[in-house]
């Protein structure tokens, strides 16, 4: 019996079904491969359709970016509207889609329900209170897509621009020589910074009424176009041409802080509520700390937070930290890498005091007038002022005599007791500027004509008995010829016992050409193991311009640490043609072996302006202000010292 195969196979043979299987995967196949295909080519229709997103992405944030800038520079919703439009006709030039989208409509158009909410805008330019919307579409048809019923999709892209930032490191003066004068408003304005100013606003009017009396003065405003070779062109809209940053940006009430502010360090209610932001620590040295803030400049302004809107009395997170004026050569430098003449910053406000923790200012006046004889019923006013720690305290105030000079009207016993009586006395100090105290009924009575200095000292018992002293020069009779002396700064540190500081001493005529010599000298006693006290010249005669140079130094010795008082006399006759006595008297401090801890003095942020750098060099920032002082750092008005930039739609 034949053998057969296993499996039933044949020799040669074709098993059953072999033919029906290979059809079905043909089919199979056929299927699959059109799926594959039209996989493929909607894969194609969405790359198509991303491509373009992304081409009408670009074209939207242009657009924005365009408007906002618009804003910037001053120009009309209008013009900042045609500005996005102009844009969008470059950009939205030849669509990798090969179908150009149309310009946006107008009025523009919301998604279906949310008429007028500019977060549901879906195709147009929307711009309101500073920020610009922009949505654009274009409808593509399907390449591949039709093969599955596809027809067509809207691609679109949103971009939403606005002033933001910007915030340069720097607190400019408010006012000079609060709270202003009690005497008739001058005929006109000249600039003068000896007297009292409010430098927001215009140039022209400056200098008219008080701080409590605006009436007479006008805001600033942009007005002219820069001119570099007279920037202080247009007083009628801008205002006066001043110091920001540097020498001569020093506050009435202290020659230490030159503008530079640190604004990473807030809150300066009571010692210990320091708030810090931006990896700044209450352990971060002075040289890292000066180096963080200046590099805000280079970086486009402070990242934030931002500060709140202003309100009064002043919010502690309205304070900030002040930088040393020695500190502020790495700002300056900064900003003259960054800026040039003509641009425009913002910058925040102070009223013109610097404030410490806690403590009470004095902001006497500048000089005092009186006759040889007579009885000057209003002699002029001061400020004393407080921060939040001492509010609720009272401020004593005497008036001391200079027992260094014989001719002084206190020591002479020719301006006759109580010397100076003050309305109100004692005083409450008030946040920010200060209350007002005025200066009445002096009467002289035989008094040698000369220029001196007597004190005003104001003495608190809480929360802690404090002592403040200020110098006030008075005029007696007429003396034509008269001096300043002031110093690079107010406090100088010995970061240990024995090492040696210095002041840079600048004593500048006033008036005519001084004509004789000032001897310098430092008022004993001295503090306990002081060391060798020199001047690099100990009679100089003052001049104008920068004036004239004499360098202070002092050696620390065996002195303890902590801070010690100076007073630096400068004194001789003048060359009036009846020589006059002439003494001013100015106070320093030095620190010895105090540590590097957190700053402790600070300013009040009043408000926010935008300025137009007028001058730089290497010592000085010069600006003037093209807007008033705003609260509200969102405000419109300030976009001119602000940087377009985009954010989020929502």
């Amino acid at each position: 019996m034949p053998r057969q195969l296993s499996g039933g196979a044949r020799s040669g043979g074709v098993r059953r079904g072999d033919a029906p299987s290979k059809g079905q995967v043909l089919v199979l196949f056929a299927l699959g491969i059109t799926v594959l295909f039209g996989a493929a080519g909607l894969a194609f229709d969405v790359g198509r359709f991303l491509s373009e997103r992304r081409f009408l992405q670009n074209a939207a944030d242009a657009a924005a970016l365009a408007g906002a800038n618009a804003l910037i520079r001053g120009e009309t919703v209008a013009q900042a509207e045609a500005r996005a439009r102009e844009s969008l006709t470059l950009n939205l030039a030849r669509s990798p889609s090969g179908s150009d989208p149309a310009l946006p409509p107008t009025p523009p158009v919301y998604a279906d329900g949310h008429a007028g909410d500019p977060e549901w805008l879906i195709n147009g330019i929307l711009i309101s209170g500073g920020e610009v919307r922009v949505a654009v579409q274009n409808p593509l048809g399907y390449t591949f897509g039709r093969f599955v019923g596809l027809d067509q999709s809207t691609v679109g892209a949103q971009a939403r621009a606005l002033g933001r930032g910007n915030m340069m490191p720097v607190a400019v003066r408010r006012y000079v020589h609060l709270p202003g004068p009690i005497t008739p408003a001058p005929a006109s304005c000249t600039g003068d910074e000896t007297q009292f100013m409010d430098f927001f606003a215009t140039a022209n009017t400056a200098c008219f009424g008080s701080e409590t009396n605006s009436a007479l003065r006008t805001e600033p405003s942009a007005g002219q176009p820069f001119d570099a070779a007279n920037p202080g062109s247009d007083p009628v809209a801008h205002g006066p041409v001043v110091a920001i940053l540097g020498q001569g940006a020093q506050p009435s009430n202290g020659s230490d802080f030159r503008g530079f502010i640190a604004l990473d360090i807030r809150n300066f209610a009571a010692s210990g509520t320091q708030l810090y932001y931006n990896n700044v620590t209450a352990s971060t040295n002075s040289n890292t700390l000066k180096s963080m803030e200046a590099n805000w400049v280079y970086v486009g302004g402070y990242p934030g937070p931002q500060f709140p809107a202003v309100v009064s009395p002043p919010d502690p997170n309205d304070q900030v930290a002040i930088m040393s004026g020695n500190s502020t050569g790495v700002v300056i430098d900064a900003v003259n890498d960054r800026f040039e003449p003509g641009e425009e910053i913002l910058l925040a406000v102070y009223s013109g005091n610097t404030m410490a923790i806690p403590d009470f200012t004095i902001t006497p006046p500048a000089t005092i007038a009186l006759p040889t004889t007579g009885v000057t019923a209003a002699a002029g006013a001061m400020k004393v002022s407080a921060n939040q720690q001492f509010l609720g305290s009272q401020v004593t105030l005497t008036t001391i005599g200079d027992p260094g000079d014989a001719n002084n009207p206190i020591t002479a016993g020719t301006l006759t007791a109580p010397h100076v009586t003050y309305v109100v006395n004692p005083v409450t100090p008030s946040l920010g500027s200060g209350t007002t105290v005025n200066l009445t009924n002096m009467t002289t009575v035989g008094a040698t004509t000369g220029i001196y200095t007597i004190w005003v000292q104001g003495q608190a018992g809480a929360p802690y008995l404090t002592t403040k002293l200020e110098p006030i020069p008075i005029k007696v009779g007429t003396v034509s010829r008269d001096f300043t002396i002031t110093a690079d700064a107010s406090i100088q540190k010995a970061a240990n016992v024995g090492d040696t500081v210095a002041f840079e001493l600048s004593l500048k005529r006033v008036g005519g050409a001084y004509g004789a010599n000032v001897n310098l000298s430092v008022d004993g006693p001295l503090p306990t193991g002081m060391g060798a006290v020199t001047f690099s010249s100990a009679a100089v005669t003052p001049t104008n311009g920068n004036g004239t140079q004499s360098t202070l130094t002092i050696n620390t010795g065996t002195m303890a640490p902590g801070r010690h008082r100076l007073v630096v006399r400068a004194t001789g006759l003048n060359g009036d043609a009846t020589p006059r006595p002439v003494t001013h008297l100015l106070q320093l401090w030095v620190d010895v072996a105090t540590g590097s801890s957190a700053p402790s003095e600070y300013v009040d942020i009043v408000g926010f302006a935008v300025m137009r750098i007028a001058t730089m060099d290497t010592n000085t920032i010069s600006a003037y202000a093209i807007t008033p002082v705003i609260a509200d750092p969102n405000d419109s008005r300030l976009l001119r010292g602000q940087v377009a930039r985009l954010v989020p739609w929502n």
